[in-house]
C-alpha cells in the first residue's frame, strides 16, 4: 500500500519534530520544514536510517513569504498528493521585528505563512483520501475569544511579545474555522490543536533571563504532543472538521461571521501585497 505523505513546518523540534517522528514510524513520507540546516539535515538522515519510507528536509524563512508561496509551487510540482499539512512553526519575539516586507515577524511565520501553505496546497491534498489541514493552537481561554484590532495586525502600537504569539495563535484558529468552511465540499479535514505542555524552544527568542528560564522548565517537559499526533493519526478524526481539539476534547468552532470575513480580506490583503513587493 502507497505510503500516506505529510508536510510539517517547525519540524526540527518541539512539537513539530514530535509529530514528525510519529509519522514516520506510521509510514508516512515526511517533508518538514525549518531553518536549521545542520539540525534538519541530521534529522532527515536518522529517519532515514531507521524508517523505510521518504523524508526531506526544507530549509525555509517562513518570514519570506516570496520564499514560502514558491516552496508551494516546488512541492506542487513535485509531488502527486499530499495527506496531511500540519502547520505547528511560531515564534515568541521579545522586541518587535519586521520582515522585509515591512510585516510584524511573529504574525508572518506563524499565521501568513500557514495561510499561504493551506490555500496554495489545496489542490494536492484534494487527491488524498480523509486528507488534513492542521494548525497548532494555544489554551482556550486564549484562542476561542475574538481579539484582533485589524488597525493594529502589525503591532506599530502597544506590542508585546507574549501578546504577538497570542494574537498568532488565534488568527490561526480562526482560520480553522475560515477553512473548514471553504473546503468541506473537497473533503479536507481543517482543524485546530491545542498541543499540551511539550518541551520546545519556542521562547529562545525572548531577552534574558526569561529565554535562559523558559529553556530551563523546557527541558523538564515531555517530548511528545499527544494531542498533536493524536490529530493527525487517529482514524477517529476522519470527516470531524472545525473543532478546537485537546486531549479527547473537540469543541466546534464558532466565531462570528464578520469577524471571520474581516480575517480573511486583511489576510489576503498582507498576503497580497508581501507578494508583490520589489523592495
Amino acid at each position: 500500500m502507497k505510503n500516506k505523505t505529510a508536510l510539517i513546518t517547525g519540524g526540527t523540534e518541539g512539537v513539530g519534530l514530535s509529530i514528525v517522528r510519529a509519522l514516520a514510524k506510521a509510514n508516512y513520507n515526511v517533508y518538514f520544514i525549518g531553518r536549521n540546516t545542520e539540525k534538519g539535515a541530521q534529522i532527515e538522515s536518522e529517519l532515514k536510517e531507521q524508517f523505510d519510507a521518504e523524508f526531506g528536509f526544507i530549509e525555509l524563512d517562513l518570514s519570506d513569504l516570496v520564499a514560502v508561496k514558491q516552496c508551494t509551487q516546488d512541492f506542487l510540482t513535485q509531488h502527486e498528493q499530499l495527506d496531511l499539512l500540519a502547520n505547528v512553526a511560531g515564534v515568541i519575539l521579545s522586541q518587535r521585528e519586521e520582515t522585509r516586507y515591512g510585516l510584524e515577524k511573529t504574525f508572518s511565520v506563524g499565521f501568513l505563512s500557514a495561510y499561504i501553505l493551506a490555500t496554495e496546497l489545496s489542490p494536492l491534498l484534494e487527491k488524498s483520501q480523509n486528507p488534513r489541514i492542521l494548525f497548532v493552537s494555544g489554551s482556550a481561554s486564549i484562542v476561542l475569544k475574538k481579539k484582533l484590532d485589524f488597525n493594529n495586525l502589525n503591532l506599530w502600537e502597544n506590542y508585546n511579545g507574549f501578546r504577538a504569539a497570542a494574537n498568532t495563535v488565534h488568527a490561526k484558529t480562526v482560520l480553522a474555522e475560515i477553512l473548514s468552511e471553504k473546503y468541506l465540499n473537497y473533503g479536507i479535514d481543517v482543524n485546530a490543536f491545542h498541543p499540551g505542555v511539550v518541551k520546545s524552544q519556542l521562547g529562545r527568542g525572548m531577552a534574558w533571563p526569561l529565554n535562559v528560564i523558559t529553556k530551563g522548565v523546557s527541558n523538564l517537559l515531555p517530548r511528545d504532543t499527544k494531542t498533536g499526533i493524536n490529530a493527525c493519526l487517529s482514524d477517529t478524526l476522519n470527516g470531524v472538521t472545525g473543532q478546537f481539539l485537546y486531549g479527547n476534547k473537540r469543541l466546534p468552532l464558532n466565531f462570528d461571521k464578520q469577524y471571520k470575513e474581516r480575517l480573511w480580506q486583511e489576510t489576503e490583503t498582507l498576503v497580497n501585497e508581501a507578494l508583490s513587493f520589489e523592495g
